[in-house]
């Protein structure tokens, strides 16, 4: 026997698992409304809704309204209640967990059928899925359902393929059913066995060793072990133990977003060494280290009551420390136990992350992934990785949500001043933090909450790559109104598709030693690019990224980039260069995973200049891709604005800003609006005359802005 973990998953496919038979159950229907459950824990530990559910089904041990189940459907509320339909108990809810009885079914391989009676005319999903642990593959199997119109109940039956219910799911739970938008009403759940499960008969051990290039340090890694069906056996102890939201797990699920060569995505986090028993037969190992290493492939057999012992040294494609690059999540929350949590540690090791911002994250009622202390006292550093408290707060619905890195103490005001961010920007960058928007800027109606703060000043950064996405046009606008903000990348672990940490991630080029001082200095000078694969090199006249680079109008100026992307990940296709959001370079890479772009300019005007490369893989939910922050080119001392661009970037602004005060309060737009609702209505109305005086004087500063530029040039 060996221990389970709970793992997450990649995009949901539609019915492309199990099979499906829907038949009517004649039984006229009633509503009785019975007590509604709502309610969710801010006690700092947990951020999802978890309800339990009363509603006793045979080979069930627990029901649960569960946001993020992790079994291939991403809802971050579930809204349970039980209704009596017909003189029956039913539960509706647009998400619902169950664990299925260890007793019945634990680890199993084998077909489970499953019955369930819904009400449709209590459902308002227009479709709603069922989900399952399964064995091979991504992990999770998921099966599609239109429900039928009509007054009666309705039955479907489901042939649950590779079954496996060994708690996998978050909270433990083995299956989830569930929609994106709209409740489904259930009013009955039924599995039974297909008992073709085979138990194995002989078993021999693993002893697996992944070392360093010099042969006598083992290092941390991600691996992988499936058997010839694909199963991947449940990771035993020896595998790092890490949190997802409050549950410690050790098997992941591997999202499209992660380099993994094999179509096997289930994996666990080792330090270096790990031990199992195994039942006997061939097995397919994969070993990865992050995006600068090659990932290893490869094979090993286990014998009856035998030790087969496998050495890993992974291989470099680049070793971007030697020449002064170091990568960081801009983004990971993974509550600690301790400053030097080892199990934190190792995971960020494992994905080559040398600088972890672990963020702490705040909505109006409290805080949630708690780190144990701030400033150097919160900082853990070993073998050149360091995990460094940050937070996520405040964030809300209707501004936006922010970042602070390196924080000397957190800052986390209470309700009476939630909506006012700047008490927190000016608190937080007193101390010397770094200080930024989330996702992309424009999430959670970020750009409402930039164009009041970006104009105070406030804002180092905007976190323009995510999720498998690179979005400048919020970043652009503000660097063509002459703001000098800068680009992060972070995997929004363990939201966000959900991810691992470092799948996005920001590299910073440092001078001398690497520290996290030091990695965050450099960031803050801009000597910084982001990526989910490709390594980016530029230059404009010998200058690099952030740095300003003073000519005479028509001074001659020579842009040389260069990008890699090591093929493990995904071919490269091109590399551009970028003049004030215009690109004015493209360089194909014709099949070669390195490529170079030289472009000669004449300096007629002040500009930022920036190049961005592109892999082979280019979707609207997943690009590989990655961007370079501006060199500046200051002509005459003029700034470097984007001249013709300004009137209407301007008015953008102010359009936003009056969007800050004019929309209403929507609650659900808060993750946690199961704990916030109440309070973020009543003191949006208590904070608002503060508000609009800070709205008046960002007006105030984008007016002179204008106003200056009219001065000095030819706006239109």
């Amino acid at each position: 026997n060996d221990l389970a973990g709970i793992g997450h998953h990649a995009a949901v496919p539609r019915m492309d698992h199990g099979k499906v038979q829907q038949r009517w159950l004649a039984v006229p229907t009633c509503l009785t409304l019975v007590a509604a459950v709502w309610v969710g824990t801010v006690s700092g530990q947990e951020a999802r809704y978890i309800e339990p559910i009363p509603w006793e089904k045979e080979h069930f041990g627990r029901i649960i309204g569960l946001g993020y189940p992790e079994l291939g459907l991403e809802l971050d509320i579930a809204r349970a209640e039980m209704r009596t339909i017909d003189s029956s108990p039913c539960v509706v809810s647009n998400i619902v967990s169950f664990d299925v009885d260890d007793e019945y079914a634990f680890n199993i391989d084998e077909t489970v059928e499953l019955t369930l009676t819904y009400a449709p005319a209590h459902t308002t999903a227009s479709t709603f899925m069922i989900l399952w642990e399964q064995n091979g593959g991504e992990g999770h199997g998921v099966v599609e359902v239109t429900p039928e119109p009509g007054p009666t109940l309705r039955q479907v039956t489901v042939d649950l393929e590779r079954a496996r219910f060994a708690g996998l799911g978050a909270q433990q739970t083995d299956l989830a059913i569930g929609a994106r938008r709209g409740l489904v009403a259930l009013c009955d759940i039924a599995i039974e066995r297909s008992g073709t499960t085979k138990a194995a008969e002989a078993f021999g051990r693993l002893q697996l060793s992944v070392v360093a290039e010099d042969g006598g340090r083992s290092v941390p890694a991600r691996v992988g072990i499936y058997d010839a069906t694909g199963r991947a056996p449940l990771p035993a102890e020896g595998a790092i133990a890490v949190n997802r939201f409050t549950d410690k797990i050790r098997r992941h699920w591997l999202n499209r977003r992660t380099m993994w060569p094999s179509a096997n995505r289930q994996a666990f986090y080792s330090d270096g060494t790990y031990a199992a028993q195994l039942p006997v037969g061939p097995y397919e190992l994969v070993v990865t280290r992050g995006p600068e290493y090659r990932a290893y492939h490869g094979r090993f057999e286990v014998r009856r009551e035998e030790t087969t012992g496998v050495t890993v040294t992974p291989e470099r494609y680049e070793n971007l420390p030697a020449r002064g690059w170091y990568s960081g999540d801009s983004h990971v929350h993974l509550a600690r136990e301790h400053v030097d949590d080892l199990a934190v540690w190792s995971q960020m090791a494992a994905e080559d992350i040398h600088v972890a911002n672990l963020l702490e994250m705040g909505n109006i009622a409290g805080t949630y992934f708690r780190q144990p202390a701030w400033g150097k006292d919160g900082l853990f550093e070993r073998d050149g990785y360091a995990l460094v408290s940050g937070q996520e707060d405040p964030r809300t619905g209707h501004r936006g949500h922010t970042i602070h890195w390196n924080v000397a103490q957190q800052r986390h005001v209470d309700a009476s001043a939630f909506y006012q961010y700047e008490q927190v920007f000016e608190q937080t960058r007193r101390q010397g933090a770094i200080t930024g928007y989330a996702h992309f800027g424009s999430l959670f109606n970020g750009r409402r909450g930039l164009a009041l703060d970006v104009p105070f000043g406030l804002v180092d950064f905007i976190e323009v790559l995510q999720g498998g996405r690179l979005t400048t046009d919020i970043w652009y606008g503000f660097l063509n109104l002459g703001y000098r903000v800068l680009p992060a990348a972070g995997a929004d672990y363990p939201y966000f598709g959900p991810t691992l940490p470092g799948v996005e991630r920001t590299f910073v080029n440092i001078d001398g030693a690497f520290s996290a001082e030091s990695w965050f200095e450099s960031f803050r000078r801009g000597r910084t690019y982001v990526t989910n694969g490709p390594f980016l090199e530029l230059t404009v006249n010998g200058r690099g990224m952030g740095e300003q680079l003073r000519v005479e109008r028509g001074s001659s100026l020579t842009i040389h980039a260069e990008a890699r992307l090591n093929p493990d990940i995904e071919a490269l296709n091109r590399l551009e260069a970028v003049v004030l959001g215009d690109v004015i370079a493209r360089e194909a890479a014709a099949g070669h995973d390195r490529v170079e772009l030289t472009r000669h300019l004449t300096a007629d005007r002040s500009m930022w200049i920036a190049v961005r490369a592109y892999g082979e893989h280019e979707e609207p939910w997943y690009t590989t891709v990655a961007h370079s922050a501006p060199i500046y080119v200051i002509v005459d001392d003029e700034p470097t604005w984007k001249v013709e661009a300004v009137r209407a970037l301007v008015e953008e602004q102010l359009a936003h800003l009056a969007q800050l005060l004019s929309e209403p309060i929507d609650p659900a737009e808060d993750l946690e609006s199961f704990a916030t609702r109440d309070a973020l209505i009543r003191q949006w109305d208590n904070q608002r005359p503060k508000i609009e005086r800070r709205v008046e004087e960002a007006r105030a500063r984008y007016l002179r802005l204008l106003d200056t530029l009219r001065d000095n040039s030819a706006v239109p």
